[in-house]
């Protein structure tokens, strides 16, 4: 997100940026109130960085929904308070309750239209594309590894108190079943 915010990008709907703390100082704060966002402000960890930009609150929702596509089709959500907040041309949802964001509900239930996003960016780690193939191609999709927990690039953690040899960090590891 802040890649985007510093091209300034504009007509995005990121989404969903799990952070409780946000979600609910903009409910403090209410629809329409313009502040500085802190996003992970409990610290710096190797899966999150701390990122301030100002922010609109655009809508808030109490994050009880019922998804409509993909994995959660008729399912219940409780992603407590939510949030839509304006950051220069990007819309972000913020969602107290982590969930992946792979169904257009994240979006519409602040009475956004996917059809109206230039771009839409998901954090996701692969669950997003049923709930988004009437949007998206799959040419149209372009995935990006970010630095996370769902990162598949295994060299970028620092791996403690995990037995060794483990495929895939050790390609030469054989394995024998168990007789």
């Amino acid at each position: 997100m802040a890649a985007l915010v510093e091209a300034g990008a504009k007509g995005v709907y990121f989404g969903s940026f799990f952070d409780k703390d946000l979600a609910l100082e903009a409910h403090d704060l209410g629809e329409g109130a313009a502040f500085e966002a802190v996003f992970n402000r409990s610290g710096d960890t190797e899966f999150s960085k701390r990122f301030a930009a100002q922010a609109k609150v655009i809508k808030l929702h109490d994050g009880n929904v019922v998804g409509r596509l993909g994995i959660y089709k008729n399912r219940q959500l409780k992603m407590g308070p939510c949030a839509a907040l304006q950051i220069g041309g990007i819309t972000v949802v913020v969602i107290s309750a982590r969930n992946q964001t792979a169904d257009p509900v994240f979006f519409e239930m602040f009475g956004l239209d996917i059809a109206d996003a230039h771009t839409v960016c998901v954090k996701s780690r692969g669950h997003f594309r049923a709930g988004f193939i009437p949007w998206f191609a799959p040419e149209q999709v372009y995935e990006v590894d970010t630095a996370g927990l769902t990162s598949p690039v295994l060299s970028r953690f620092n791996w403690t108190n995990l037995p060794r040899p483990v495929y895939p960090l050790d390609p030469d590891t054989t394995w024998s079943p168990a007789n």
